[in-house]
């Protein structure tokens, strides 16, 4: 195994254990020292690959967004028809809404950017090429609304998705208006992207 190798194998252990710890315990309780000795290495070495807990948080956050952004992305530019791509991306969103480490984790990144400038502008950086992409799907699949609209009911979307993340979490008790929810939710999603516009 090369020098390079064995950095980045080390780096995504750093992150893999930062987001367990996230996951699990909350942005609060974690610090550089829990996850070095999670990951059994010095502090110090830990501090070479990220200086500080902020930029840590901002890799595992990069992390969570390479690995759900690019297929959805994909099913975006896919020669598929609109109907079919949108129905593609509400499940891909679905899938992610409903993994329970994404709902802890996201959580507590939606949280923490409610108090802090900074981590509010990263994630709406992140999700705002995001959901214009998919407000120009809208668009494509709804002729009565023009760009401006589509992208205004595709961040419509993403605010029943988050809330959704909320309602639907782990520790909610079972409850029978629960059942069959997502499947409402996904209808409602179609209606709002096919209704006339207001």
């Amino acid at each position: 195994m090369t020098k390079l190798d064995k950095a980045a194998d080390r780096t995504r252990m750093i992150i893999r254990a930062t987001h367990v710890s996230i996951s699990e315990n909350g942005v609060r309780q974690f610090t550089l020292r829990s996850i070095a000795q999670q990951c059994d290495i010095h502090l110090k070495t830990l501090q070479h690959y990220f200086p500080t807990r902020n930029d840590l948080l901002k890799a595992v956050f990069q992390e969570r967004m390479d690995k759900y952004l690019p297929p959805l992305m994909e099913i975006l530019h896919s020669v598929d028809s609109a109907l079919c791509r949108f129905n593609k991306i509400i499940d891909q969103l679905f899938d992610f809404s409903v993994d329970i480490e994404n709902q802890r984790f996201f959580t507590e990144i939606f949280s923490m950017a409610q108090s802090d400038p900074q981590w509010m502008a990263l994630v709406d950086t992140k999700f705002e090429l995001f959901y214009n992409r998919i407000g120009d799907l809208i668009s494509e699949l709804n002729p009565d609304l023009d760009r401006e609209a589509g992208r205004k009911r595709a961040l419509a979307m993403g605010s029943m998705m988050e809330g959704m993340m909320l309602f639907l979490g782990e520790n909610k008790p079972p409850r029978p208006e629960r059942d069959g929810l997502d499947q409402e939710i996904r209808g409602l999603l179609l209606l709002m992207a096919q209704a006339p516009r207001l």
